[in-house]
């Protein structure tokens, strides 16, 4: 399933028409459209409605090793590199107020830019761009980020942003904005049509490579957080070369009785992974 979350109706409804969803009608308080393999919903503006909207997509998706995460939407450019109304792919978000740091990883062959993006409580104003630790600047990825995390890994999850503004603009500038993002949506709109695209690649992890991930997870106790970073980590070994996992081995016979153990155990096996 391809769960497609988007701020605001402007955004939703060209993919509404394009992918020919459906209203969802038992679904009132947050708005759903569906096909037979694809659930959008239109969260509203900020972190925390992006996140309820995220988790209550993911329930009535059902939790699946083959979904996918896709979250579309306009954004401010910081950079100049960044043309009005260009599509990018966000490889690193930031959230502001926590300083936490998040990295989608869908492995999945694309001809858009990539791009740092910086989640903010409020709106971004022009003043701040010089001063700005990223490419483009939103108000919802992190909460979307975050919550899908607890369901799924972050290479079930892409992120595609179409610059509007440079950081200034008044309610003259909104049709335009609007123009800008529908005019992309030629650009990026066949990552989202064709669903085996995203598996397009061989499976980076192999089914034995995955039973003993699963022997580790249940050795060391790991939470589901843990579980899901653990096998991001993992991937990202493999595909730098990494030729096989016997550093995780060792892990099999660690049975950790405390916490504290559990979780330094752990973190050394991520920074072994990560070297």
């Amino acid at each position: 399933m391809k769960i497609i979350v988007t701020a605001l109706r402007q955004e939703a409804r060209p993919l509404i028409d394009a992918l020919g969803l459906k209203q969802d009608s038992s679904s009132r308080r947050i708005p759903v459209y569906t096909s037979a393999d694809t659930l959008l919903v239109i969260s509203g503006i900020g972190k925390m409605y992006a996140g309820i909207a995220t988790t209550h997509a993911v329930h009535l998706a059902g939790e699946s090793k083959d979904n996918h995460l896709i979250n579309v939407g306009m954004c401010g450019a910081v950079v100049d590199q960044i043309a009005l109304g260009e599509a990018v792919t966000v490889n690193k978000i930031w959230d502001h107020s926590s300083g936490r740091e998040f990295f989608p990883d869908m492995l999945i062959n694309h001809s858009l830019q990539e791009a740092s993006l910086g989640t903010f409580d409020q709106p971004v104003t022009t003043a701040n761009r010089p001063i700005l630790a990223c490419d483009i600047v939103d108000m919802e990825a992190s909460g979307i980020f975050q919550a899908a995390h607890l369901f799924m890994s972050p290479h079930q999850m892409l992120f595609i942003k179409v610059a509007t503004d440079y950081l200034e603009f008044s309610s003259d500038d909104y049709s335009q904005m609007q123009r800008y993002y529908e005019q992309s949506l030629d650009e990026w709109a066949p990552i989202l049509r064709n669903c085996e695209q995203f598996d397009s690649a061989d499976p980076v992890i192999s089914p034995e490579q995955e039973t003993l991930l699963s022997s580790v997870a249940e050795s060391m106790r790991l939470t589901q957080t843990q579980t899901h970073q653990l096998r991001d980590a993992v991937t990202r070994f493999l595909v730098r070369g990494g030729a096989n996992l016997e550093i995780l081995k060792p892990n099999l016979a660690t049975k950790p009785k405390h916490k504290t153990l559990r979780n330094q155990l752990f973190e050394s096996m991520i920074q072994a992974l990560n070297k």
